[in-house]
């Protein structure tokens, strides 16, 4: 049996607790935005730690941080973990946050442990997933995985003050550069493998009393806006037959995409978050709607089979109506299954840490659904307590369990970086 790191459970609790409160919002909460103030300050509490343990860092381009242990063989790929740095609006101290701090415990207990490793392994804490303010999330793994056009920062604007991204760049400092974006992409033939660890924000592995899951796969999601067009009408003049009703279709298409998802697939997620109508009045046939449509689907086939179908019932509803209609797309990621290798290996590692786990999926997006598609990418989930509730204060998760989580990830990361375990 290989040996086994331990980390030091105080220092991870009390380094979490110190930077997750940077950012606090009087409303409540923490509100810890990319490239703000209180961003910039967690980023330099962060390095000042970094640089105590005596452990190499640098940002990239767009504002990503990374931490780098050296391993003993020559011209290895390296091992990375990592999760997102930044906050929703009076977000939580866990979500994001687990993972850098969990991946920074891991750097520095296998640093301590002495224990010989041959390749390299590099903390990563992502910028900008939430896109709280600049909006486009996951920003920062997408950066690293070129997934971004050059001139990404002259086009997008605070969604509040309409400011640039690029002088918020500029303003923000820490060597970033938005002149030169595609500097953050890496070298995916540099890289070994990519985890990240997460709390699960809903109630499953508590329902279940499990502390943590080895992630299968990251869910895909299919966003996109469904304009139809009718014609406005008096709602006592205009007899039935005669209509060219923008609503009741709208209707219609929000429980069919209840509907498939409840066929499609057992684990599979529909929902319309609102229906936008024009103009809006009580008495007056609706001549516009708009309403936004979220699919997520682990299985590629299902999630495009959910798209299909309602893009054909779509043009069956609005054409028996005489409207016309439109599909604005905002998101399509496809599923982003995990390595089996690095699945199996997290599995046996949580037998030998005597940590009780089971399997699940992702339906929340995550920064490891970017990097899946340059390099072989596993996630673990830790339980979230308080009801399973994240995205605001009383988000919670228990020291026990972050320690679990942690234990795991830095047995998981030191084996990686040991052994050639990917097929």
């Amino acid at each position: 049996m290989s040996q086994l790191v331990k980390i030091n459970e105080d220092r991870l609790w009390s380094r979490l607790y110190q930077v997750g409160a940077i950012g606090a919002d009087p409303r409540g909460g923490v509100s810890r935005f990319a490239w703000e103030p209180a961003y910039r300050d967690a980023v330099k509490l962060l390095i000042n730690w970094i640089e105590k343990e005596g452990i190499e860092w640098r940002i990239d381009s767009v504002g990503n941080v990374f931490a780098r242990i050296e391993g003993d063989g020559k011209k290895e790929p390296v091992v990375l973990s990592g999760s997102h740095f930044d906050t929703v609006p009076q977000g939580g101290f866990f979500d994001g946050l687990a993972g850098v701090m969990g991946a920074l415990e891991a750097l520095v207990a296998i640093k301590e442990s002495g224990i010989p490793h041959k390749r390299p392994i590099e903390m990563v804490a992502f910028i900008n997933e939430e896109a709280s303010q600049f909006l486009g999330g996951t920003f920062g793994s997408k950066a690293m995985c070129g997934m971004l056009p050059s001139d990404y920062a002259y086009q997008n604007r605070h969604r509040q003050t309409g400011q640039l991204l690029c002088d918020a760049m500029r303003e923000y400092g820490m060597g970033v550069d938005p002149d030169n974006i595609e500097k953050s992409k890496i070298n995916a033939k540099e890289y070994y493998a990519f985890i990240e660890m997460h709390i699960e924000q809903g109630r499953y592995l508590l329902d279940k009393d499990i502390p943590l899951s080895v992630v299968e796969a990251v869910a895909g999601i299919k966003q996109f806006y469904i304009t139809i067009k009718g014609e406005a009408a008096h709602a006592g003049g205009m007899a039935m037959k005669d209509r060219h009703d923008a609503m009741a279709a709208a209707a219609s298409i929000a429980t069919e995409v209840e509907r498939l998802a409840y066929t499609i697939s057992p684990e599979a997620r529909g929902t319309v978050g609102y229906i936008e109508s024009y103009p809006g009045e009580h008495n007056i046939i609706a001549e516009k709607c708009i309403m936004p449509v979220d699919f997520r689907e682990a299985d590629y086939e299902k999630w495009k089979e959910m798209y299909d179908q309602l893009m054909n019932y779509t043009e069956q509803e609005c054409k028996k109506r005489g409207l016309m209609w439109s599909v604005n797309y905002t998101c399509n990621l496809e599923p982003a299954p995990c390595n089996k290798e690095v699945q199996i290996l997290m599995d046996s590692i949580a037998k030998e840490l005597k940590i009780s786990h089971n399997k699940m999926i992702s339906f929340p997006a995550h920064d490891a659904m970017n990097m899946s598609r340059i390099m072989p990418m596993g996630m673990i989930f830790i339980r979230s307590s308080n009801g399973g509730v994240s995205h605001c204060p009383e988000e919670f998760t228990t020291k026990e369990d972050l320690v679990r989580g942690t234990s795991l990830l830095a047995n998981t990361l030191l084996r990686m970086a040991s052994e050639d375990i990917l097929l």
